[in-house]
């Protein structure tokens, strides 16, 4: 509690409903971006951004290179 309200002896009641008020406006916002990161596929093929900033290259040739290894160690055709 705060000093000026200990001596007020003030309660906190409006005070919580209103930091409640705004965590749950906060805590909707977040499922609403969510929802709309799910719904735009944001989350749909997070592999490539990581090739993607490391390539320097105009034409993302280094990127191509990296992302098709990866693929062939996963898919078990090393060779």
């Amino acid at each position: 509690m705060c000093p000026n309200c200990v001596l007020n002896q003030a309660s906190l009641q409006s005070g919580m409903y209103v930091a409640f008020g705004i965590c749950a406006l906060f805590f909707i916002v977040g499922v609403l971006a969510m929802m709309w990161a799910f719904k735009n596929g944001e989350f749909e093929n997070m592999e490539d951004s990581k090739f993607e900033m490391l390539d320097d290259g105009p034409d993302g040739e280094l990127a191509k290179k990296a992302k098709a290894q990866v693929d062939k160690f996963r898919t078990g055709n090393i060779g």
